[in-house]
């Protein structure tokens, strides 16, 4: 079980590095013990109706191709690129010509006794073609302003999709982590179990108190709390792997490792330009900039003339006037009605109490924020990509300290076994030496898993779109 323990660390350390560009080259991978949800049916709170569409072998890769498919926050963002794809096709219909069509049905009342008016129902269609020739110049800025929003709505999409991801990542790998601390709570209650049934031994032969029995006693029903805890926090895991993916899993699913990535080096300075070139929030707060100018000059242009070129048509049904009427008997004149128009209208607000003064300001305030926002985000995009660098280089650090740590507290626990079964140590010492080794490996487990979400937390920082991606397959392997 030790060494078994040992090769499953390893992996998850090299399984840290997959999907992207670590900070060292990573050894090759190892074949994986398999993680297998043993639970009834999650709920993973997508669109319902949604079911079987978890394999039975799940990747990673995988894990976020669902999630990017059902998970609620994704299609919301994906909705909020429409919503503003459809404001630039209203924004452009503004520069464009507008017909309309307006019919009526007209019954005359209480005519006079002499009228070129029919007196039965009449119908008349109306054909209307306006188009504007000048705004200020705001039907363009809103064109503009239009088509900015829509690539920061598009930004922001692909944010979601990166943070999405990441969810996933840190969840996939907590379910990992889970799982191999369960095993090693296991593994500590058969050494436990191992160290009562000598000391029981060592009791009836005479050689021992029966503290020793009591104190073995005691420490195997602690770890049996343990392996209850570490299961309640598996479990959980899991659910959360479900509401991330927004799909539930079904009992028997498989977890694999993705193929570890083995990158050269990268130094900070090449990180953060990527990640101020690359980062799709910071995009879309840039163009929200350009945006707000655009409403600037939306504002502005409420100081000058509207003109618009229109034209009309309208059919009328014919008006046939008797001869008698007209002293002609026996001759009746046909009228036509049809007519039609073509006007230039101006229009220009003179005076309208402050107000066009107001939106723009507001709107050049607007501006100023939002390039406040842009200084400050690029701020916090440096910090965030400096914090993941460091994070993932003292994850790195640590792990290698707690892999050490688990050799030489395994060492020191056989030495501490050898000596209690030959009579010249003491329970003390063989209980100190288990609680030392336990908490060796689950420190080690942390540092595995911490270093794994610290290079996906990178990947976040540097707004990577690794997982967005179609990846290779897996390789996938079991260890007895």
């Amino acid at each position: 079980m030790r060494w078994q323990l040992i090769v499953v660390l390893g992996l998850l350390m090299e399984m840290a590095a997959t999907g992207s560009r670590s900070l060292a080259a990573e050894a090759p991978q190892a074949p994986m013990i398999p993680v297998v949800y043993e639970g009834p049916e999650l709920t993973g709170g997508g669109p319902e109706g949604v079911t079987d569409v978890v394999p039975p072998m799940l990747s990673l890769e995988k894990a976020v191709e669902l999630a990017l498919e059902y998970n609620p926050d994704v299609a919301a963002s994906a909705q909020g690129v429409m919503v503003t794809d459809a404001q630039v096709i209203q924004a452009i219909s503004r520069l464009m010509p507008r017909v309309s069509l307006e019919a009526n049905r007209t019954t005359p009342v209480d005519l006079p006794e002499f009228a070129f008016q029919s007196s039965e129902p009449s119908w008349e269609t109306t054909v209307f073609l306006s188009q504007p020739l000048y705004a200020g110049g705001a039907l363009r800025a809103g064109a503009r302003a239009a088509r900015d929003f829509l690539r920061g709505s598009e930004g922001a999409y692909r944010r979601t999709q990166q943070e999405i991801a990441f969810a996933v990542r840190s969840r996939y790998y907590t379910v990992l982590s889970a799982e191999w601390q369960v095993r090693v709570q296991r593994q500590t209650l058969e050494l436990a179990e191992e160290s009562l049934r000598v000391a029981r031994l060592r009791y009836e032969a005479g050689v021992a108190p029966e503290f020793d029995v009591l104190s073995a006693e005691a420490r195997v029903a602690r770890t049996e709390q343990g392996v209850i805890s570490a299961g309640a926090l598996r479990d959980t895991a899991w659910a959360t792997l479900s509401t991330a993916i927004g799909a539930p899993i079904p009992a028997g699913t498989e977890l694999s490792t993705p193929r570890a990535a083995a990158i050269p080096e990268t130094s900070p300075e090449a990180l953060r330009a990527e990640a101020l070139v690359g980062r799709p929030d910071l995009l879309t707060a840039e163009a929200l900039v350009a945006a707000e100018r655009g409403r600037i000059a939306v504002a502005r242009a409420g100081r000058y003339p509207l003109i618009a070129a229109n034209a009309g048509y309208t059919f009328r049904e014919n008006v046939i006037v008797p001869g008698d009427v007209i002293g002609s008997p026996g001759t009746d004149i046909v009228v036509s009605q049809d007519s039609g128009f073509i006007a230039l209208s101006i229009g220009w607000s003179l005076f309208n109490g402050g107000q066009v003064e107001g939106e723009v300001r507001e709107a050049e305030a607007r501006m100023r924020r939002a390039q406040n926002a842009v200084r400050s985000l690029r701020q916090q995009v440096e910090l965030d990509v400096r914090s993941a660098y460091l994070a993932v280089a003292a994850a790195r650090a640590q792990v290698e300290a707690a892999r050490k740590e688990v050799t030489q507290q395994e060492e020191a626990y056989r030495i501490s076994t050898i000596r209690y079964q030959e009579g010249v140590g003491t329970s003390v010492e063989l209980l100190t030496a288990e609680t030392d080794l336990e908490d060796a490996r689950t420190r080690l487990n942390r540092a595995v898993f911490d270093l794994a979400l610290a290079v996906a937390r990178l990947d976040l920082a540097l707004g990577r779109d690794t997982f967005l991606q179609e990846l290779p397959a897996s390789e996938e392997g079991v260890s007895e």
